[in-house]
């Protein structure tokens, strides 16, 4: 029997009630329930959903410890009820194996949607906060922000190597090839977008170098915690001074299991790229109030790191945005830009990789669209046995034609604006 993890979605008296819990439809309605000052922060709230590993049983109320202090709270949620809806849906009428998908402003951090599948009834972790994926390609981001920000490369540098898009052998990245028949080049931009190893490999090993591929990955989110409103798994990239060549290629690449990331991190990703490096805090609970009306907590927006540099992450903006005009996204978007979609400004980075937790292929798509008042990020992710479904890029094109539907496009694309 196939079962998602989400419940049906009601409106009701100014709130959106969702399964077992409700969220503000909007910061007018926050404005009724007499915000004055937070008496709780956000490291208050994840011991109290801590029983909450599966999404389904998010709760409406808790109890929430300060101090000394015990407060019965009603707490709201973050998400776009339309979005989160369309999303649930999706997710139900493809029917993948396993599947997570999440969705944030890349301004705020507020979590828009979020979405745990499984076609195994035995299966009830919330998948988006599970850290056991393989990040696969999509760990280029991180190689192309390094090499990008420490090297001074730009989209169009021309980077020669030897091999086909799609392998890595030891061979041609460790050894030195010359012009010869067998050597070509791309630029950065054209390299991300068919996600070629042996380019990524090589920046890493030999551009970049252990010590700073280490530090951004952790700067993009991995071997360390994520300040979020649930407990989430750590994502990891097992990068040291000590990583010889051939390692540090494979991990630069992606092509390894050993980098593992969750869906919420994955949108981070996007997110801090889209947000002109700024990666913003996560947060779902949005606030919490006593039964009687009193705020004891509202979120507010706060970053959480200067990833990259504004200049970098529009560098990096053209590569992804190449991935989903002429690269490995291009048929999930063929016809996407037109209409009232025409000026939305769109990335992507996909991944692909065979995984063990739970077992299957793996299929990422990391991206972002901006439309000028409204810059989302999402993560889809989609895990197949036996039989393919579906792509996570169109997931996600689904996910920017869903939500821009009730969002007008009104933008300067940033992915022409330095």
């Amino acid at each position: 029997m196939n079962r998602s993890f989400i419940a049906g979605i009601v409106a009701a008296a100014g709130l959106i009630s969702f399964g077992a819990y409700q969220f503000a439809n909007s910061p007018a309605t926050w404005g009724r329930l007499g915000i004055q000052k937070n008496w709780l922060d956000k490291s208050d709230l994840a011991p109290a959903l801590g029983d909450s590993n599966g999404f389904f049983k998010l709760p409406n109320e808790v109890e929430i410890t300060h101090g000394r202090t015990h407060h019965q709270a009603i707490l709201q949620y973050s998400f776009d009820p339309l979005l989160q809806e369309s999303m649930q849906k999706l997710f139900q009428s493809f029917s993948p194996d396993y599947g997570a998908f999440v969705a944030m402003d890349a301004k705020t951090g507020r979590i828009l949607s979020m979405v745990s599948y499984s076609r195994d009834p035995a299966n009830q972790k919330n998948l988006a906060l599970q850290a056991t994926f393989p990040s696969a390609s999509v760990f280029k981001v991180v190689t192309a922000a390094a090499a990008i920000e420490e090297q001074k490369l730009s989209a169009n540098t021309r980077l020669r190597f030897t091999g086909a898009n799609h392998t890595l052998y030891k061979g041609q990245v460790l050894n030195e090839h010359p012009n010869n028949r067998w050597s070509r080049s791309l630029t950065l931009k054209e390299a991300f977008a068919k996600s070629v190893n042996t380019v990524f490999g090589r920046l890493g090993a030999f551009t970049v170098g252990p010590e700073k591929m280490a530090e951004y990955a952790k700067r993009f989110g991995f071997n360390r915690s994520i300040a979020f409103d649930l407990p989430i798994q750590q994502g990891q990239a097992p990068i040291t001074s000590h990583s010889d060549a051939w390692d540090l290629a494979q991990k630069s690449s992606g092509f390894t299991r050993e980098n593992t990331m969750s869906p919420l991190q994955g949108a981070l990703i996007a997110a801090a790229v889209a947000n002109d490096g700024v990666m913003m805090e996560p947060f779902v609970v949005q606030s919490a109030f006593t039964q009687d009306g009193v705020t004891l907590y509202q979120a507010i927006p706060k970053a959480a790191d200067h990833v990259i540099s504004a200049s970098t992450a529009w560098e990096i903006r053209q590569l992804m945005a190449e991935t989903v005009t002429h690269g490995t996204s291009r048929k999930s978007f063929r016809g996407f830009f037109k209409g009232s979609l025409k000026e939305l400004s769109v990335g992507g980075k996909t991944g692909s990789l065979t995984g063990m937790d739970p077992p299957g292929k793996y299929d990422w798509f990391v991206g972002y669209a901006d439309g000028g008042p409204h810059r989302i990020a999402v993560a889809a992710l989609t895990i197949h046995g036996k039989q393919w479904r579906v792509k996570s890029s169109y997931l996600a094109r689904r996910a920017f034609e869903a939500f821009f539907h009730d969002h007008p496009v009104v933008i300067r694309k940033i992915a022409d604006v330095r």
